[in-house]
């Protein structure tokens, strides 16, 4: 029993990591993925959390592209945005950006924000 219960964990384990990086994305580093971010200045568009604003670069924080579209909008980008070829940005770079992206957490509801709240 207790075999069957640490490959059970094993697989648990296995299957959440493999539900966490999108299929077709190779494994990314996270905290690279953060000092990349900041390094190659995807913050002064997009902003510090990925949140994005209207006049400089969408959200990018838990992005639902999948890495493909992820890494095409990268290299091929459909607006203002300055392309970023491999030569710049390798794909295991890219990877760890996306990891990143991925994780970032949800913002907070507004109503929680103390500041936000409209006195009645």
């Amino acid at each position: 029993m207790k075999n069957f219960s640490l490959t059970l964990v094993t697989l648990t384990l296995t299957v959440g990591a493999a539900a966490a990086q999108q299929a077709g994305a190779p494994f990314g580093n996270i905290e690279h993925g953060k000092a990349l971010y900041q390094e190659t200045g995807c913050y002064q568009c997009h902003g510090l959390a990925g949140q994005g604003a209207p006049m400089t670069g969408p959200r990018v924080s838990r992005t639902e592209f999948p890495f493909d579209g992820f890494v095409n909008q990268l290299r091929h980008p459909a607006n203002q945005m300055p392309p970023y070829e491999a030569a710049v940005i390798s794909d295991q770079d890219a990877a760890d950006i996306y990891a990143y992206l991925r994780q970032m957490p949800a913002p907070p509801d507004p109503n929680s924000i103390p500041l936000l709240k409209v006195a009645r």
